[in-house]
């Protein structure tokens, strides 16, 4: 058995191989050899030059986050076994991650704010009966993503990206290639879909207006996780390029 961790910060990488190692030695199985990544660039170049039996991947790492990681080396070898264990059961990861499982690769999601035992439970899952883990909290965010009454579509997601890097519905069109009442149709279902009418009837009962909707928008998203924070800045990046390749306005970099 070989194992590969992908984790950047030491003291989890350690706990992570002591609870491996507890493992195994319950259940009388050799363990050959224990690897250490500590960003997800490193974890590629590893997991595409061997074979390991197991990778145990954050998510939330440096250089490359562990689902576009995890997109490189499936790419690679489809049936890598794949447990991810993060801080975080956000909706952006778990979309993601939707997108890129190969049918034959079997894969878990563990919290990091499970107890040890819960790790234990996924690892043996996944490696000794080959069958998949899905932390609980994980799966109810799963099943948020099939509602279509609050599902986001790939396309309003879009300009959920939009409106958070402060695009006009004008805008929009222009950028997205659709038309303005195309535009404000999109934000009109994502006010409905994360604000589920709030808006409308806070403005009722209060007799004013509450909630600006559009950043309200964001409030919702970034608090179910629905975007990150390194969504916002790839995405910003290509508002920047859109706006450069239009009209040659370029954005100073004033970091």
């Amino acid at each position: 058995m070989k194992i590969l961790i992908a984790e950047d910060l030491p003291s989890l990488r350690e706990h992570a191989q002591k609870l491996v190692e507890r493992l195994f030695a319950e259940r009388g199985q050799k363990i050959d050899s224990i690897v250490c990544a500590g960003n997800g660039l490193e974890a590629v170049r590893l997991a595409t030059t061997e074979k390991f039996d197991l990778i145990l991947m954050d998510i939330a790492m440096p250089e490359l986050n562990g689902i576009k990681a995890a997109s490189e080396i499936w790419a690679a070898n489809p049936g890598t076994k794949i447990l991810f264990w993060s801080q975080y059961q956000h909706e952006a990861y778990i979309r993601e991650l939707g997108k890129i499982v190969p049918d034959e690769a079997i894969h878990g999601y563990v919290l990091k704010t499970e107890n040890d035992e819960k790790v234990i439970e996924a690892i043996t899952s996944i490696v000794f009966f080959d069958l998949p883990y899905i932390a609980p909290a994980v799966e109810a965010v799963k099943a948020r993503l099939k509602d279509r009454s609050s599902a986001v579509t790939d396309l309003e997601y879009e300009t959920l990206l939009d409106i958070a890097a402060g695009l006009t519905d004008k805008a929009i069109s222009k950028k997205e290639h659709i038309s303005y009442r195309g535009a404000q149709n999109r934000l009109s279902m994502l006010l409905s879909k994360l604000l589920k009418g709030e808006d409308g009837y806070l403005k009722e009962t209060a007799g004013i207006e509450i909630y600006n909707p559009r950043a309200r928008l964001i409030f919702e998203a970034l608090k179910r996780g629905l975007v990150t924070q390194e969504d916002l800045n790839s995405h910003g990046q290509g508002v920047d390029d859109w706006l450069f390749s239009e009209i040659g306005y370029e954005v100073e970099d004033k970091v």
